[in-house]
């Protein structure tokens, strides 16, 4: 009898959170609720996220009883068809290939002979399962405010009675006086000092943190610049510094290296054009450690760790950290807790630390990169 193991394990998926297949791994669904792209203009409706480890591999049941019943066999030979079918995955896992499950995923071993899950887009909600992305697009609203038209008098509550207020009849022509405007009202006299005085003082209070910033910055600049001219005038001084236990100044540490054939043989003097020599090669390679350094640091540059897999087994270190040298990564390796393998380089935006982490995923098939320095 053939029995299609896949189909239970999709169908298994919509009725239960987690889903252990014996002697293989466990599926677990999490429920993400809907999120709206305002980019693309699009709501996705709530679904479940599905995930898959291989170091549960209990058998809590589920699986067996569902193939049992379905097919009418005993939980026994149900099981044997479930260790046949995972023996068949894991012997195609082991040759490098990709098992498919339909509707469920797609698993592979990377190079560290761990599975990788990769899942398909079915959505195993079943109160939002078949729910397609909906669709909007933002209404655009004037800011203009309309001036308010003057809201009409109440009407009148029923079998209440409204009295009219009689107008008085215009007096006759002869009695009509014209009235007189009354003067203008002049304002009392305030000074200007007590109006600006506040202003005065927040004016200045700002001038004098503005001077302490701007006196802060030229102390820290000045103390920057001058530790910098230590630095590179002692590192002059090392490297033009004699070599200690010869009894000669500026020497080239080649020819103080050179083995005396015999006792008798005599030392040569040094002469002033060897002399000019040797400082001239000093300060030649003193400007290139300098242009070196220069090139390779930019300015204003931070030192980033990006740490790949913390590895238990060295064969696997040593496979990873030689992928990363032939991609021209700067390896950083060390042996704590197992073999941490990672790589190191400067940087000098948060960007490129975020592009270095999805170029060595899409290299490693590593998910779980961590920044150890930053």
């Amino acid at each position: 009898m053939q029995i299609d193991i896949p189909a239970h394990i999709e169908k298994l998926l919509f009725l239960h959170d987690t889903l252990t297949i014996p002697g293989f791994g466990t599926f677990t669904a999490t429920k993400v609720s809907a999120a709206a792209d305002y980019v693309g203009g699009t709501v996705s409706p709530p679904s479940k996220s599905l995930t898959f480890s291989e170091n549960i591999t209990t058998d809590d049941g589920i699986l067996v009883q569902d193939v049992a019943v379905t097919h009418g066999i005993s939980n026994e030979e149900a099981r044997r068809a479930i260790e046949d079918f995972v023996e068949k995955m894991q012997s195609q896992l082991n040759q490098r290939e990709i098992v498919t499950l339909p509707a469920v995923g797609r698993l592979y071993k990377n190079y560290v002979q761990k599975i990788q899950f990769l899942p398909d887009t079915t959505n195993f909600s079943p109160e939002s399962f078949g729910l397609p992305p909906l669709q909007f697009s933002p209404i655009s609203r004037s800011r203009e405010v309309e001036k308010s038209q003057e809201t009409a008098p109440p009407a009148p509550a029923v079998g209440s009675t409204i009295k009219t207020a009689s107008t008085p009849p215009p007096p006759p022509a002869s009695t009509v006086k014209t009235p007189v405007a009354p003067p203008p009202a002049v304002e009392p006299y305030t000074p200007s000092a007590t109006r600006s005085g506040g202003a005065g003082w927040a004016t200045a209070i700002g001038i004098f943190l503005l001077f302490c910033a701007l006196s802060g910055g030229y102390w820290l600049w000045q103390r920057q610049k001058d530790k910098l001219a230590s630095a590179d005038k002692e590192q002059t001084e090392r490297l033009s510094a004699p070599l200690p236990g010869s009894g000669k100044t500026n020497e080239s540490p080649k020819k103080t290296e050179k083995p005396v054939l015999t006792e008798e043989k005599t030392e040569v003097p040094v002469t002033e054009d060897l002399d000019k020599k040797a400082q001239e090669s000093v300060a030649e390679k003193t400007r290139a450690a300098r242009e070196e350094m220069t090139k390779t640091t930019p300015k204003g540059a931070r030192e980033c760790i990006l740490v790949v897999a913390t590895l238990r087994e060295k064969a696997n270190a040593d496979r990873l950290e030689q992928m990363l040298k032939e991609e021209g990564f700067d390896i950083y390796y060390l042996q704590k807790n197992g073999y941490q393998v990672g790589i190191r380089f400067y940087y000098t935006r948060i960007s490129e630390v975020q592009e270095k982490m999805k170029t060595l995923q899409n290299l490693t098939g590593e998910k779980e990169i961590w920044i150890k320095k930053k």
